[in-house]
């Protein structure tokens, strides 16, 4: 039997190739739709950890402003101890010297200070 190109009636193995093909087409679209929605999935659920790591960068930051403002009070604090502190230390044992008061005597040694005439 001989078939000719002009005859209707297809082949067995042009139905066979043309069937798998077909099925390949529709599992490789298939494979690839899944495959895109788990990538989207996982898109989102890495956008939701960058949104929440900067949110923590920026309490981070909020923190460490707050944290450098307390530093500058406290050397600004520290440095005028360090100015005015012995001079009214100073003033106090010549005012508990002069005026014998047991009162600012007792405040001094509180502190470890004990005020002596020259």
């Amino acid at each position: 039997m001989v078939f000719s190109f002009n005859s209707s009636i297809p082949t067995m193995p042009s139905n066979l190739i043309s069937t798998a093909s077909c099925s390949i087409a529709v599992l490789l679209s298939l494979w690839f739709l899944v495959s895109n929605w788990s990538n989207q999935s996982l898109q989102r659920g890495l956008q939701q950890q960058q949104d929440e790591i900067q949110a923590t960068q920026l309490t981070i930051q909020s923190k460490q402003q707050q944290l450098q403002a307390q530093q500058q009070v406290i050397d600004a604090s520290s440095q005028l101890a360090n100015q005015v502190g012995p001079a009214m230390i100073r003033d106090l044992a010549s005012l508990q010297i002069q005026n014998k008061n047991q009162a600012i005597a007792t405040l001094l040694k509180k502190y470890g200070i004990e005020a002596k005439p020259n």
